[in-house]
């Protein structure tokens, strides 16, 4: 081990004496804990881990009460292994200074799924090199982008038509009144720029319509996410996800829309979670014997109903699965979430059982094939 090397405590992690005999370590960004059985060596090794001494200098004051090298050794190794402590690390010039300061309490939660800090900050790297184009800039897509602005992911692609209306001010969380009449993804654009100026944002002012060419678009980004209701948001996310399907890109289908209140949405790995095609089918087993009834409502896109607050429920819950994505903190392939349904009645939270099917025509055969 360097006899340079410093170590701290986890900025994370809270220790206590259980009965002056065990190590209780509370893992507050991931709610765990763990308990270790210590002796008064532990304890004084535990009390010398300040985050300045160098490990020469622990050494030396660990021999002095008479603890030899090995059993420091043993015991750092350990609690290593259990993310009690962590190398002190100095950005090494990953991120600049400025940004490091801005993300510090963001890097110290990626840390806490690392070994050390050098991990949170390459993680924190990933998102401002990070190319999210977002279809769609209404409730759902605008504070999608208006979270990851603020996470530091450092392009956003933002692609819709239409202007602010008066009754989007009191669903969107970045349009005033002033803001009545103006172009979506241009008033929205601005707003990134606020959060961050350093953010690169693109806009592309158009619909979505059978012909539209989006492959150039999307052949260049790393994620993409589709909130675009119009004409109706099966086919939209269809013709996005055979295209992001075709670049091997991941996708996230947007919750909140229509009578999806508060729906969490689901993302889409490529070969490796259930896809559109996959979705469609589940939908047309399960709901195979409904007869939809003639709305009342003609133009239903502009009558359906919801609240701020549900729509932000949805764009945090897809903003949290995009960032274990795109920092790539979390295996995915085993850990995501199919789409689920919030109900504002009893606060619930339900997920559709959808499989990843094996002899879907899109995403069916073995992935690391096509990947």
């Amino acid at each position: 081990m360097n006899g340079s090397t410093v170590f701290k405590i986890k900025d994370s992690v809270d220790l206590f004496l259980s009965n002056d005999a065990y190590l209780v370590a509370y893992y507050m960004n991931t709610r765990q804990r763990k308990c270790f059985k210590v002796n008064s060596n532990l304890k004084y090794l535990i009390e010398t881990i300040d985050g300045r001494k160098k490990i020469d200098e622990i050494y030396s004051f660990m021999k002095s009460l008479g603890i030899n090298g090995d059993d420091v050794d043993r015991a750092i190794v350990l609690m290593k292994k259990n993310r009690i402590i962590s190398e002190v690390i100095y950005n090494q010039n990953i991120i600049d200074p400025l940004d490091y300061h801005r993300y510090s309490r963001q890097i110290n939660y990626f840390s806490e799924f690392f070994e050390d800090e050098k991990g949170g900050i390459i993680a924190q790297k990933k998102l401002m090199d990070s190319k999210v184009l977002i279809f769609g800039c209404g409730a759902i897509g605008g504070d999608i982008a208006l979270e990851l602005a603020m996470a530091g992911v450092g392009n956003i692609y933002l692609y819709d038509y239409d202007f602010v209306e008066k009754s989007d001010v009191s669903r969107h969380m970045f349009y005033s009144i002033e803001c009545e009449g103006l172009s979506k993804v241009e008033t929205l654009a601005q707003e990134l720029v606020k959060i961050n100026p350093k953010i690169h944002v693109d806009t592309i002012n158009q619909s979505m319509k059978p012909n539209t060419d989006i492959e150039k678009i999307i052949s260049k980004v790393d994620l993409v996410v589709n909130t675009l209701d119009e004409p109706y948001i099966g086919y939209t996310s269809s013709k996005i996800s055979r295209v992001c399907m075709k670049y091997n890109k991941a996708h996230y289908i947007a919750g909140g829309f229509d009578a999806h209140l508060a729906s969490t949405g689901e993302l889409i790995i490529p070969y490796v979670t259930p896809c559109v095609e996959c979705y469609a089918k589940h939908f047309k087993k399960v709901l195979k014997d409904w007869k939809p009834s003639q709305h009342p409502v003609k133009l239903r896109y502009t009558e359906i109903g919801g609240l701020a607050s549900m729509s932000l429920f949805s764009s945090s819950y897809a903003c949290v699965e995009i960032i274990k994505y795109l920092t790539g903190i979390i295996d995915l392939g085993y850990a995501f979430k199919n789409r689920g349904e919030f109900l504002f009645t009893d606060m619930s939270l339900t997920y559709l059982d959808v499989k990843k099917d094996p002899n879907c025509p899109v995403c069916g055969g073995n992935s690391d094939e096509r990947s």
